[in-house]
């Protein structure tokens, strides 16, 4: 793939040319255009959550958004998983405040931020960029597989495009998502090699972080089918639901978090099974809870990392000051 590693060289030679100081300002104008556009998500779904909190049973909302909490948790932790994996062991605290933070650049128009926000931490997790980058790729591969996998799975494909799919067409969604949580991290692992300039991850390591991103959104897609259960709807519809629609959200790279995409087809996924209102209710229910989610652990994550930072600051005066306290030399 010549055009590949040319964009590889490409993005090596300009990340290797960029100053330090360059890199924080960038951070800062990320972190602003980032809290902006987070005031702006609620903002705008304001109204569609407090609609959903007036509809909805509020047990059922309320184990929702726990699911989706730990869903969210567990999405955290794997990436520092995956960077141990390649041989770059992290703090998983640090690495996973990291990403809740990070992951609230989604917002910014783009849907490309939360990754360069999370390049900008290579360096005070001390791995290098193209470790990270690579690390990413992974991560998107095994997400995206997993996504599939569930939504095949649970039968959300098909319905899409045949209008009464039979055994055979159930067949054929079956394999596509077996071939999917096959081929796609390993399409992954290899593009992230040649991003990391080496070999970044085993098969087998491979397939440990694959089962833990089916996991995760797993649990993504139960907190959405709790959420359905509360709107009067189904279980298992909405989990494939979920899923699939993050999938075609993710592929519309300008569409920030996805933004009418997602929803588009997952009201269409849901919409045979559960009619157009109850339909259209989780659909906008499942985003908003998953968004608050989002945006208390970014909350979580900064506290985290402030801690941490300001623990560090305490000990670096006090190692400084222990060679004065230390016992001067006996003489020989």
């Amino acid at each position: 793939m010549p055009v590949v590693n040319q964009l590889v060289a490409w993005a090596r030679s300009v990340s290797a040319g960029v100053p330090r100081s360059a890199v924080r300002a960038a951070g800062a104008a990320l972190a602003t255009l980032t809290t902006l556009f987070v005031v702006l998500e609620i903002v705008r779904q304001w109204d569609e959550l407090t609609a959903v909190v007036r509809t909805a049973n509020p047990w059922w909302l309320v184990v929702s958004g726990l699911v989706f909490a730990v869903g969210e948790v567990a999405y955290a932790f794997a990436w520092p998983a995956t960077l141990r994996r390649a041989g770059h062991p992290v703090a998983p605290g640090a690495a996973g405040a990291a990403f809740l933070v990070t992951q609230s650049a989604k917002f910014v128009p783009g849907s490309v931020w939360q990754h360069v926000g999370r390049i900008g931490t290579s360096e005070r997790l001390g791995v290098p960029k193209r470790v990270v980058a690579g690390s990413m790729v992974v991560e998107v591969a095994s997400s995206v597989a997993a996504a599939l996998f569930l939504a095949g799975v649970v039968g959300t494909v098909v319905p899409l495009v045949v209008d009464d799919p039979g055994p055979a067409w159930r067949a054929v969604e079956l394999a596509a998502a077996v071939a999917a949580v096959v081929v796609v991290p390993e399409i992954g692992r290899r593009v992230a090699g040649r991003v990391g300039g080496s070999p970044l991850i085993e098969r087998g390591p491979l397939a440990v972080i694959v089962a833990w991103h089916v996991a995760v959104w797993a649990t993504y897609g139960v907190g959405a089918g709790m959420l359905s259960i509360g709107l009067g709807g189904p279980l298992w519809p909405a989990v494939g639901a979920f899923t699939f629609s993050w999938v075609c959200g993710l592929v519309v790279v300008g569409a920030p978090a996805g933004l009418g995409v997602r929803e588009a087809v997952m009201a269409a996924s849901l919409t045979p099974v559960a009619g157009a209102d109850v339909a259209l209710a989780v659909t906008v229910g499942s985003r908003a809870v998953w968004t608050v989610v989002q945006l208390a652990g970014a909350g979580v994550g900064v506290a985290f990392l402030s801690r941490r930072r300001a623990r560090s600051a305490g000990e670096e005066p006090a190692a400084s000051a222990a060679p004065d306290d230390a016992a001067p030399p006996v003489p020989c």
